[in-house]
């Protein structure tokens, strides 16, 4: 796979699905060799929520073999400059340039790293609708799998197989059943075929 289109693909496809938006949707995108699948993400906000997106996510990366997977969600941040290694940032920087940023964070992970990209999102100052993004270099990281930053742990087993049929432990039962939830087996249709219905 090639690591610098598939982030270039993805960050279309996130900025492709906040376009026009009010708020960007909280989503994951499992990318296959064969094609993107869609899961909205409801909730992330309790260490239950991760745990079961953890699972849905590491389930339907291996029923459709997808070499990455990319969560997409919207934030807040002050950050506008990564400082440099002797230098502190200034406590009113956020202040004197404008407040907090309103930010669309893409994180790839693939089998050896994770990547990091943020965005502002521009929006109409009429409408209020998301119409364009601006990169902010200093929300640009990568990661190996093995130095996984504590917010992103919760996707810390998500390149693990599952097991063999017949070896199958609770948790692995219940990654079945994720899988046939409505919202997920929907999400795993493929898009264009989605868009005919």
């Amino acid at each position: 796979m090639n690591q610098s289109m598939a982030i270039e693909d993805l960050v279309s496809v996130a900025q492709a699905e906040a376009m026009g938006e009010l708020d960007a949707p909280m989503m994951a995108i499992v990318l296959s060799s064969e094609e993107s699948y869609d899961l909205p993400i409801n909730s992330l906000e309790t260490d239950a929520d991760k745990a079961r997106w953890g699972l849905i996510l590491r389930a339907a990366r291996e029923h459709v073999e997808a070499d990455a997977v990319a969560v997409l969600y919207p934030a807040w941040t002050t950050i506008r400059h990564k400082p440099l290694d002797n230098e502190e940032q200034p406590a009113r920087e956020a202040e004197d340039e404008g407040g907090p940023i309103d930010t669309l964070f893409v994180q790839l992970h693939t089998r050896d790293r994770i990547y990091w990209r943020g965005f502002e999102q521009i929006r109409d100052p009429r409408h209020q609708r998301i119409v364009g993004f601006r990169r902010i270099k200093a929300l640009s990281t990568d990661y190996d799998r093995d130095d996984v930053p504590p917010v992103a742990s919760w996707l810390s087993t998500l390149f693990e197989p599952l097991p063999e049929e017949g070896q199958e432990t609770e948790v692995d039962m219940e990654l079945s059943d994720l899988l046939e939830e409505p919202e997920v087996s929907a999400a795993l249709y493929p898009r264009q075929m989605r868009s005919l219905h």
